[in-house]
């Protein structure tokens, strides 16, 4: 039976309302008091015992809040969907909520926590055998993965897309726009040019706002492959296809996405000054709208760059930078304090406002004293968020994800054999793992860059040192410090000709000096895109080489005395340096994933391979 509150308004009266609140939102697209909707589809528990009533409410919420840029919010009630989902064991709306984590986290930037829940829900569709759901959650990590440019990556995701759900053409016209756009980026440009062509001759006549945005998007990679092909005259036609659809939508993001087309095709076609113009009115537009400001620049960096005009292409270059940076530090800040509300909330206590009151407690904390939680335990808790983002920034370089934990277990190491107590030795160890955070600014062109940096290149890689070292600095985590002079200072030398400061000898932390040993022999002795991996040996003596250049001298000989005597004892390093990050749950989701990939990747070839002997 309905109870009454405390003002005699039945719970059955209250539920009335919270829907009618709900549906007037989705409908109308909008709403008055987002944190009013997002409160009452929190409480939605306390007005129905309806399970499946509370659950498709719940995740019509955070569809909208998604669509409307809110995915915030949207990311606290698919939480709590999923977690009512599993306790009913609903696992179909369980899949569909953690396939809306997954959504929402990768739309604020936070990678490990959309990998983490694409991996369960995988699981969960699988188990189900509910092939479309695992389809559009193969296409939402590949999108995932898009974001954080890792477009190998993601090109595996869109394929085995296909491969589970392929045949649909509502799902095949997305996926095969998506592996377009992974080929412009990775410079495949005839097998992109094969998959646009396939999306567009999939896809019905737009009827709605969405999918004319999704029409002008086909356009538009398309007039951008065609440019890299030299067909000026095919992508001036695409560009004026994307403008006639945008114009019926008139959404202000489709007559955005179809004025890059536009401005892009008639630079190229050597009208410079008209698609200049045009570019730039767009960024205007952009920028007032606060939407597509990152496709917007990166578009006139191109025709800048097309034209010769490098200086002007340098300084969109370094807009674009910022832009991005004020973005991703925004989006990890968030991260830190939703986290630290998250472990506040776990320890069983009444919900408190803001991360400032979170950190009082954390420094003051009755159990430090008594000794239940350890101080340890406490920080490594803390900092999880900005660890786990870390991991993920350097993903684009190294697709394992334990370089940051590598490189933080040596450096732990070497500062025990230079007589560092045992507290310092584990902040170390952690605060090391985050040395390369501000790489989150950096473009993938610069980062992964085969061939040596230019001056303007490596001005701009050299900007990651105080990015990452500010992004620490403003999560006001207890005991951050040692964190934040790590990523400040491991580039410089004890010549005083490193970065950003050009510090030099001891003025250099101690931590920062130990850190960045372990740092460069962990790069040099693996792969990078841009890179073959070096011997242990020839490392070595890289290293020793650069003895009172770039490192402190009493800590090379110290670390060469240190690495030295474990090859000697039979110590396989990337085990043992590796150890902290195969117990990561972002590490264990994102293995989970490339298993599954690389599985399914193996029984296509083993199908293939009977069919041709069945041919033969």
């Amino acid at each position: 039976m309905l109870g009454a509150n405390t003002n005699g308004e039945s719970s059955g009266g209250r539920l009335f309302q919270a829907e009618k609140l709900i549906i007037d939102a989705i409908e109308s697209g909008a709403c008055a008091d987002p944190r009013l909707l997002e409160a009452t589809a929190m409480s939605l528990d306390d007005l129905t015992d309806d399970l499946q009533r509370q659950l498709k409410l719940m995740l019509d919420v955070v569809r909208f809040f998604y669509v409307n840029g809110q995915s915030d919010r949207g990311l606290n009630v698919a939480e709590k969907a999923r977690n009512l989902a599993l306790a009913t064991a609903d696992k179909i709306s369980a899949s569909i909520a953690l396939t809306l984590i997954g959504v929402c986290a990768a739309d604020t930037g936070n990678l490990p926590r959309a990998m983490e829940a694409y991996a369960d829900g995988l699981s969960l569709a699988q188990k189900n055998g509910d092939t479309i759901q695992e389809s559009k959650i193969w296409h939402n990590l590949g999108a995932a993965l898009i974001y954080s440019g890792l477009f190998n990556e993601a090109l595996g995701c869109f394929t085995r897309a296909l491969e589970i759900a392929g045949g649909k053409p509502e799902l095949d016209t997305t996926t095969y726009s998506n592996i377009a756009l992974c080929c412009l980026n990775l410079d495949e440009i005839p097998r992109g040019i094969a998959a646009i062509r396939k999306s567009i001759d999939l896809a019905a006549d737009p009827t709605d706002a969405n999918s004319i945005l999704n029409r002008v998007v086909l356009e538009n990679i398309f007039t951008r492959l065609l440019i890299e092909i030299d067909d000026f005259g095919g992508a001036m036609g695409h560009a004026a296809i994307a403008r006639k659809y945008a114009a019926m939508s008139k959404s202000p993001r489709s007559d955005i996405t179809a004025s890059v087309a536009e401005g892009l095709a008639e630079v190229f076609s050597g009208h410079s000054d008209i698609g200049l113009s045009r570019l730039t009115r767009t960024l205007a537009r952009a920028k007032a709208l606060k939407i597509a400001i990152r496709e917007v620049l990166v578009a006139i960096i191109k025709a800048h760059e097309y034209i010769g005009q490098h200086d002007k292409a340098l300084v969109y270059l370094k807009e674009m930078l910022a832009s991005q940076f004020q973005t991703q530090e925004a989006n990890a800040l968030r991260h830190v304090e939703r986290h630290l509300q998250q472990l506040h909330i776990n320890e069983g206590n009444a919900p408190i406002e803001n991360s400032k009151q979170i950190i009082k407690r954390l420094n003051t904390h009755k159990e430090l004293i008594e000794g239940r939680i350890a101080k340890r335990d406490l920080f490594r808790q803390s900092v999880e968020s900005l660890e786990r983002l870390a991991v993920a920034t350097e993903l684009r370089d190294d697709s394992t994800g334990e370089h940051s934990y590598r490189v933080g277990r040596m450096a732990a190491l070497l500062a025990k054999e230079a007589g560092c107590d045992e507290d310092m030795v584990f902040m170390i160890d952690i605060a090391a793992r985050m040395h390369d955070i501000g790489k989150i600014a950096i473009p993938d062109g610069i980062l992964l860059k085969p061939g040596a940096l230019n001056a303007s290149e490596r001005q701009i890689m050299e900007m990651h040192a105080e990015a990452g070292a500010d992004v620490l600095a403003k999560s006001n985590i207890p005991q951050i410090q040692m964190a934040e002079e790590i990523a400040r200072y491991h580039h410089e030398r004890w010549d005083g000709l490193g970065y950003p400061k050009g510090l030099a000898g001891e003025a250099i932390p101690l931590s920062a000096r130990i850190s960045a040993l372990a740092d460069v022999f962990d790069a040099l002795t693996h792969a990078r895109p841009y890179k073959v991996a070096w011997t242990i040996e020839s490392s070595l003596t890289e290293i020793l080489a650069l003895r009172g250049i770039n490192f402190d001298p009493r800590l090379t000989d110290l670390f060469l005395g240190l690495v030295s005597r474990l090859v000697r004892e039979g110590v396989d390093l990337d085990e043992l340096l590796g150890e902290e990050a195969r117990k990561s749950s972002f590490n264990r989701a994102k293995g989970q994933i490339w298993d599954n990939l690389r599985l399914a990747k193996e029984q296509y070839q083993n199908k293939n391979s009977r069919t041709t002997d069945l041919q033969r």
